[in-house]
């Protein structure tokens, strides 16, 4: 697969998390500047049926599709019935968004409704066809398909829905005639390499739906969207999504965008062997130079306790932007270790440095505060803990740190309570909430271990990162059989990070009580494999 043209959008989404941050800040403010002139008109002129209708677009496109629906229906009270169009337009999309509710004869009847205003629409006809095949009707929707291709016979959208049908009946070769088809006919179009990878996915073609969605990168039309469709994929088959980008790199060696896409998926996966792999490509043959490419080099480098070496890459991340105080932060966890370890004077300074950049960049408040708890300057910690707070009242993870130390070193047990507390009332469930760990610290270990078999049933196994989290609740719970077991699953699941299984003991989340078990030693040497740079 060659592959030539690629989208410089993906590329600094990839390599650089601070743009895509940046970007999506200013994105928000420029969201809420139009709502709010949206929300001030309608307050004046609440029965404006056509504003209505252009706040409930807006809504839609957000993502905020109750209120979109409000909208919506508000604007087919309100227009009257000479607004053809307008009323066309609001039927469709109040269709989709009944849709998206699986509301599927409530969209129906909007579709009907539409088709009278309009009978030679091709688009109700199309959403038609969508909302029969969603509701399993696939006699309804072929017949709605193949209507539009007797009047439009290059019309890609009704192929990919045939293709489709297809290939939910199992019939692998017809389905891919379709998309095939659209393919050739559009080899230009984006989207019809998207249809093609969802229909392979139906078929249960991964790696060829990965080669296609590759294929589709190749557009400056894309918008990113192949990239989110590589990365949901991972979420299940992994290993055939690192295959495909693994040929896609070895039949374009020059092609950084590749190894860069492969070492974030296996990096999300906490696969830092894999990952290494793929940033040394990049680094040692110059094909691409982004801070976050030596960052995460640097962070591989360290999980796999090289930190001589990773200290070399974070001094390059620091080099190539200084502003970042996140490179910082990384190196100071790397100083620590160093040599026989304890470098705690040197860590603390590189830790002064991000602060100089962002006083209030919680990660390096944290991370200052740890250290110093094991200096044991616990008034030192519980300051920039409250610094933290004021920051990010929320942090979990400066919650738990805080009601730690007031509980175990300040003696001061309503002040951590009153912290655990709070991470109860956070509204995030997965595993990083860290919600099973306020209930122990609460007493509440029932609820802390239902809550550790919850996220790990409900969290993707890929990695094995929910299985970490699980055990070392259950280790700090003194439940080590069961710690154990999760420990197993989680280096079954690919689990890469040596350091953190076998070296980190900073508060909270930890392995250090399953250390000395037998059992420990033994899963980590049936497991070497995850922690090799492949």
């Amino acid at each position: 697969m060659k592959i030539k043209k690629f989208l410089v959008l993906v590329a600094l989404v990839l390599v650089s998390g601070t743009i895509f941050s940046v970007a999506a800040q200013g994105e928000d403010k420029i969201t809420q500047a139009v709502m709010k002139v949206y929300d001030d008109y309608i307050a004046k002129n609440p029965n404006d049926y056509s504003t209505l209708f252009m706040r409930g677009n807006q809504h839609y496109f957000n993502g905020n599709y109750d209120a979109a629906l409000n909208d919506v229906s508000r604007t087919i009270e309100l227009a009257p019935a000479k607004e053809t169009e307008l009323l066309f337009d609001a039927y469709m999309l109040r269709a989709k968004l009944y849709e998206i509710n699986r509301n599927y004869d409530a969209a129906l009847a909007d579709v009907d409704k539409a088709s009278a205003i309009d009978p030679t629409s091709l688009a109700w006809v199309d959403m038609k066809g969508k909302l029969a095949y969603a509701k399993g009707d696939f006699a309804t929707a072929e017949a709605q398909f193949k209507s539009i291709l007797q009047r439009v016979p290059r019309n890609f959208d009704a192929m990919y829905g045939l293709g489709c049908i297809e290939a939910d009946k199992g019939n692998a070769e017809e389905a891919m005639k379709w998309v095939d088809q659209a393919v050739t006919l559009f080899p230009a179009e984006p989207q019809v390499y998207l249809n093609r990878a969802h229909v392979q996915e139906q078929l249960g073609k991964y790696r060829d739906a990965c080669d296609t969605y590759l294929i589709a990168m190749s557009s400056t039309d894309d918008n990113g969207e192949s990239i989110s469709r590589i990365f949901e994929l991972a979420d299940g088959h992994y290993d055939d999504v690192i295959a495909s980008l693994r040929r896609a790199t070895d039949d374009n060696p020059r092609v950084g965008i590749f190894y860069r896409v492969c070492s974030a998926i296996a990096l999300k996966y906490n696969h830092y062997g894999q990952a290494l792999r793929d940033l040394k490509a990049i680094t040692d043959n110059n094909l691409m130079e982004y801070p976050s490419i030596y960052n995460d080099e640097a962070k591989c480098l360290y999980q796999l306790g090289d930190y001589d070496q990773a200290y070399i890459y974070a001094n390059k991340a620091i080099a190539s932007d200084p502003t970042l105080p996140e490179g910082y932060v990384l190196r100071s966890l790397i100083e620590r270790r160093q040599g026989k370890g304890n470098n705690f004077t040197t860590a603390i300074n590189t830790l002064d440095q991000a602060l100089v950049i962002d006083p209030n960049f919680v990660p390096a408040l944290l991370e200052k505060a740890r250290l110093l708890i094991e200096q044991k300057k616990h008034k030192e910690a519980l300051a920039l803990l409250d610094k933290a707070a004021t920051a990010e009242p929320n942090n979990v993870e400066m919650l738990m740190l805080r009601g730690w130390l007031n509980k175990n070193h300040l003696k001061n047990a309503a002040a951590a309570t009153a912290d655990f507390q709070k991470v109860l009332t956070v509204d995030d469930d997965d595993y990083t909430s860290l919600r099973g760990f306020a209930l122990h610290e609460l007493g509440r270990d029932s609820e802390a271990a239902a809550w550790a078999e919850q996220v790990v049933k409900e969290s993707s196994s890929t990695g094995g990162e929910a299985y970490y989290y699980a055990a070392a609740l259950q280790a700090a719970m003194g439940n080590k059989a069961q710690g154990l077991k999760y420990l197993e699953s989680c280096l079954a699941n690919g689990y890469g990070g040596l350091y953190d299984i076998k070296v980190n003991d900073a508060p909270y989340v930890n392995l250090a009580p399953l250390r000395s078990e037998p059992t420990f030693n033994m899963l980590i040497n049936q497991s070497q494999l995850n922690f090799q740079e492949r």
